[in-house]
Parts: structure tokens; sequence; C-alpha cells
């Protein structure tokens, strides 16, 4: 068992006695402040909300409250036509500013070279515009589109999201320690919910609310969550099972996220081998009742699936890079598919060493690298993680066997999340990574443990700066 803080003592269960339990506010404070801090940056400081520049969430939900699983052709005409027609009072503004005159001819040819965003990134079959992500997400927006309609703003509500994760990190942090798994203060609890919020890319995919940015955000707000609950398994028989409720609304938002599974079944072999003496039929009881929603999940998956595409294997990632995806992509994803060993060296570089920042080709102003900069510049807490190594009870090991499998699928990958600010597929196992640093750190916030964190503020917000210049 790992030793506590000096004064503090287990009460049955496992669980650290009241009198010295972390208390809620500086979570609930930490939360409101980011989240103050997030929808002040995702509103250009006026607190009325637009939509990104790519809503398809919000398109989904509006086509599901219309009877059907592809987007209404009526809406993506309408959004088409108002993007031309932005672009071409633009453009006949250039002209004027020249002394010129657009024609009709100039127009047309214009026109025909431009990609509204609208038709961005979908799973195209038969002219029919389908999503290719989990349903979760729509499922979450249906009540805010049926009342607010297609101006609905996946912006404000990734920030509402974004803010929920960063208490749940507070409380999943909190409950590590009230367990006796990670021993902790008050203060390292704080800051590194903060670093989350703050300090990693959850910062820029926040506030940018975009399709892809904002499956990520729910499916760490419900991995998080999950997390908490598991740990919270020896209070009570039901946590197992709202924490695999959980975990399965994750995989829904965001499928890479089930390859930190491995996590939850080792935490509850961890707790019944602490129940007493015949832990593995409390543990069978357990991994069952996690298992369960899992099961659902995947039967939801595998009908949305033949909803769309009338084949319960076919999730549309395929259609998705043959017919409206990126370009950059294309071949690779020819050749060599979605995951190869092909991109890992490419990967490593990325992931863990790219330096390199760039001079942008329109401003020449000094940004980051799209492909991604080294997760250790990005956010340099996480060099606590080569720390946490020298910790081998089953609990550390437990939280490796849900970060390796995860780092070895991304790695293989054939992107590492263009175009972004950071690796932003790092997120998908960023909660677990916050519980290595948290072992890293001894459980203690040191001079260095905040200089680590301060510099990892200050870099997201200049990532979340330049990411914001550069796509809005």
């Amino acid at each position: 068992m790992p030793q506590l803080k000096k004064g503090a003592r287990l009460a049955p269960g496992g669980h650290k006695a009241e009198a010295h339990a972390i208390p809620l506010w500086p979570g609930l404070l930490t939360a409101a402040v980011v989240g103050l801090v997030y929808l002040t940056v995702a509103s250009g400081g006026t607190f009325h909300f637009r939509q990104s520049m790519f809503p398809h969430h919000v398109l989904i939900a509006d086509a599901w409250l219309h009877g059907q699983l592809n987007l209404r052709d009526e809406v993506i005409r309408a959004r088409n036509e108002q993007f031309y027609q932005a672009y071409r009072a633009n453009l006949q503004a250039r002209y004027r500013a020249q002394g010129r005159q657009l024609s009709e001819a100039d127009w047309l040819r214009q026109r025909a070279q431009l990609h509204p965003p609208s038709n961005h990134d979908w799973s195209v079959i038969d002219g029919k515009y389908y999503g290719y992500w989990g349903p979760m997400v729509p499922a979450l927006l249906l009540p805010y589109v049926g009342v607010a309609g297609l101006q609905a703003s996946d912006m404000l509500f990734s920030c509402l999201i974004g803010m929920g994760t960063v208490l749940l990190t507070f409380l999943m942090l909190r409950e590590a320690d009230r367990s006796g798994f990670v021993p902790l203060t008050t203060a390292v609890c704080t800051v590194l919910a903060l670093m989350l919020g703050l300090g990693t890319v959850h910062f820029f995919l926040t506030v940018a609310g975009q399709v892809w940015f904002l499956s990520q955000v729910v499916a760490t707000f419900f991995s998080t969550m999950a997390i908490w609950f598991i740990l919270r398994t020896a209070a009570s028989v039901t946590w197992p099972l709202a924490a695999g409720a959980a975990f399965a609304a994750a995989v829904l938002s965001r499928s890479s996220v089930g390859a930190i599974a491995a996590f939850f079944y080792c935490t509850l072999f961890v707790l019944a081998r602490r129940a007493g003496q015949r832990p593995w039929p409390s543990l069978l009881r357990n991994a069952i009742a996690f298992s369960l929603p899992l099961v659902i999940a995947l039967g939801i998956t595998m009908a949305y699936n033949y909803g769309r595409f009338g084949n319960v294997f076919e999730t549309g990632t395929r259609v998705q890079f043959l017919t409206g995806g990126n370009p950059i992509f294309r071949s690779d994803y020819a050749q060599y598919g979605p995951f190869n060993v092909h991109y890992l060296p490419r990967n490593l570089y990325y992931y863990f060493l790219n330096p390199m920042l760039r001079w942008h080709a329109r401003t020449q102003a000094f940004t980051f690298d799209p492909f991604g900069n080294s997760m250790f510049l990005v956010t340099p807490p996480l060099l606590y993680i080569f720390r946490s190594v020298s910790r081998r009870d089953w609990f550390a090991l437990g939280v490796w066997a849900g970060v390796v499998p995860c780092i070895l699928l991304l790695l293989l990958f054939q992107g590492s999340g263009w175009f972004g600010f950071g690796n932003r597929y790092l997120l998908d196992l960023m909660p677990l990574a916050i519980l290595l640093i948290a072992i890293g750190m001894r459980g203690r916030l040191t001079r260095t443990g905040l200089v680590l964190v301060a510099l990892s503020l200050i870099v997201n917000a200049w990532g979340t700066y330049r990411f914001t210049l550069e796509q809005f």
C-alpha cells in the first residue's frame, strides 16, 4: 500500500479519514477561473458566442431532429451559398481597393477553386453527407440544437464541457489521494487541474470547438469522470457500473479513448486485493458491472454504423479519407492504411522531439509547427512521468497499463493531429498522464514543479493565441 502523508490514516475500505480530506472549494474555484478564461477567449471578450468554422456536430444533431442520419441537403446548400456570398463581397472590396472591377468570369474562376467549410471532412456516399465521428456529441447537443436551431454555438458548448473537465480532474486527484493511491496536497490537486485546463492542448481544443476537437473535449470529460468513479469503487458497489457508463460515453465520443481500458481493470484488481481475503468474487462482480455499459456502447456503435453505411464494421473513416478527407493524408492512407509502422519514425519525432517553430507564410509571424511540437515543450510537467517510473506498486503499473497501449496506438496512426498546436491526440491519455505527473511529483508541489507548470501555462497561452489568429 502507498505511504501516506504524515498524520494521515486510512479509514475502512482504504480511504483516508475525512478529517484529512482535501477540500472541494479549490477545485470549484479553479474550474470557474479556467471556465472564465475559456469563455473570454472563445468569444473574443464579448461573451457573444458564434459557431466554429466546422460545426459538424451541430449539423448532425439537426439532421437527427429531422429524422435522418445524413445532413439535410438544404442546410448544406444554404451554408455553401452564404460562404460564397461572403467571399465574393470580400473579393469585390479588394478589387475596388485596387481600382479594378470583379467580372462575372473572374468570379466564376475564383469560385471553382473554393472549398466551403461546410463540405469539408465528411463521409460522402451517393451525394449524402455523413459524419464519421461517434454519436455521443450530437446526442448531447440535441436539446441545445432543438432550442437554438442551426445557430447553436459548438464553441460555447465546448467551453462548458471543458470547464467541467477541469473540475473532474481535481476530483480525480482528490479521490486518488483519499484512496491512498497517490498521497497529494491540496496545492498539487489545484495546480494540476489548472495545468490540464490552461497548460495542455486541452486549452486550444476547448476554445476552438471545431468538430474534431469537440469530440476530444467531450471524450476527455467522460474518461476523467470514469477514472474518478473507478477510484471510488471501494465506497460502493454501484461505482464500477457508473465508471463503465462514463467510459462508454467517452468511447462513443472518440473510439481511440478505448485504448486506456486496461487501467480500469487493473484498478479493480488493486481494489479487490485491498478488500480482504477473497478478492476474486468482488473483482469479477465489479469487472462485469464495469463492462456491461461497454457492451451496450458496442451495440450502439454497430447499430449506428449500420444505419449510416449498411455495415456494422464501417465507421465511415475509410469513406471519409477517400471522399471528404484532407488530400495531404490520402496517399499515405491508400498505401499504408490508417495504422502502420511506417508512421512510427515520423510520429516519434513530432510527439517527443520536434523543437522547430516556423515563420507564418502570410504574416511572417513566429509560430508553431502545425504537425506538432514535442509534448515536453508544450507541457513541460510531463517530464515528471520519467520520475514516476521508479514507483512499481500495482496502482502505478495499472496507470502505465492504460498509457502504453494508447501511446502505441497514436504512434502507429497516420497523423499526429494536423492542423493544431502541439499533439492534440495526446488528450486521449492526458487524465492518466496527470496521475503519472502526480506520482512523479511525490505528491508535493516543489519550486521546480511550480516553474514547469508556469511554463506550460505560458506556452499554451501563446499557442492558443497563435492558433486562433491562424484559424479565425
